[in-house]
């Protein structure tokens, strides 16, 4: 740590050193021009830079600040001139002490003066210009790392959300399959501790390899057609390449939840779901459409307003936004989330 704010401080007196030797050379070399005589204007240049330094450092270190925090404007514009005349008026008694010439107060404030003045005012003017843009960028930068704590802390809200719900689902799954006194309790039991696994230990990251969360909804599908037996239609299929892609954990699942849900487990006749994926040219296409059931009443939270769904879309505004396309269709028979997003690779 101390090694670091040497580094740190070592940088700024770099910077500082340099800004003075810039004022230095430039007005040697203005001064040294039309006075034909570079090697005493620079030597000027160099004795007036503890004057214009005070000027300088006494505006943005402690003027500036005092503005910017008590916005007295004119309280720090009389402190800002009242400044400036005092080092200038120090600097023509400093030049004429060097050349010899008696100090007098009538001779101080001439032309030569507003000449100082402005040269000073000058430096002063980069130097706070300089200051300003500093300060709006650790502002800019702090408001950035505020908003990045705000969508991290409502986005652990959101994953806090999503996975007791998902549990819950999961769980009421297999305790359909208990009444019943279903032979495949057990498969189900292994297929719940999966998903848990996968869900305490796999999802907390912001993003996971896509392929673990393909992994996650295999089980999950494996797991509903337990229950259904023959009964449902189910076509599940994914084009293109997974490897090196990630995604945000368990983005897709409520979705698919739904199909189940809102679909099948209301239908009493030949349910049927489709569930695609489609990676290509750096997209992620989904695709998730069930049949509905002629006659369907009540209500639940994963319908439109949902819990589920609301988390769903907060998460792919926060994670995905302006790089994803969601739309929703309905009809009397069945229902359609199509989803295209950007893929983050690895």
């Amino acid at each position: 740590m101390r090694e670091y704010l040497i580094k740190i401080a070592n940088y700024r007196l770099f910077q500082h050193v340099m800004f003075w030797l810039s004022y230095v050379m430039l007005f040697g070399l203005v001064y040294g021009k039309f006075g034909n005589n570079y090697t005493y204007y620079f030597l000027e240049s160099l004795g007036m830079v503890p004057f214009v330094m005070a000027s300088t450092y006494i505006t943005i270190y402690l003027i500036l600040p005092f503005y910017l925090k008590n916005q007295y404007f004119v309280l720090s514009l009389v402190l800002f001139l009242g400044t400036l005349l005092l080092t200038c008026t120090l600097q023509r008694m400093f030049l004429r002490y060097i050349n010899a010439l008696e100090i007098r107060l009538n001779e101080i404030y001439d032309l030569s003066f507003l000449s100082l003045f402005l040269e000073t005012n000058f430096m002063v003017g980069i130097a706070m210009a300089i200051k300003l843009i500093k300060i709006w960028f650790e502002q800019q930068k702090e408001r950035f790392e505020i908003e990045k704590r705000t969508l991290q802390s409502e986005l652990n809200m959101l994953k806090a959300q999503i996975h007791p719900h998902f549990l819950f689902n999961t769980m009421n799954n297999l305790y359909a399959l208990s009444l019943g006194q279903s032979t495949k309790t057990s498969e189900g039991i292994a297929k719940v501790s999966d998903l848990l696994r996968v869900v305490l230990y796999d999802c907390n990251e912001v993003f996971i390899d896509f392929e673990k969360e393909i992994n996650l909804i295999r089980n999950y599908i494996d797991l509903q057609k337990l229950r259904y037996d023959e009964r449902l239609t189910l076509n599940f299929e994914v084009t293109g390449e997974p490897k090196g892609i990630k995604v945000a954990p368990m983005l897709y699942i409520t979705f698919i939840e739904n199909c189940f849900k809102h679909g099948s487990a209301n239908d009493p006749g030949s349910p049927w779901i489709n569930i695609f994926f489609q990676i290509s040219d750096h997209q992620i296409s989904f695709r998730a459409e069930n049949s509905k059931a002629i006659l369907v009443t009540g209500r639940s939270d994963d319908q439109p307003g949902g819990i589920g769904l609301e988390n769903v879309m907060k998460r792919l505004e926060i994670l995905y936004k302006n790089k994803y396309i969601l739309n929703i269709s309905e009809t009397d028979e069945h229902y359609k989330v199509e989803l295209n997003l950007k893929a983050i690779s690895n």
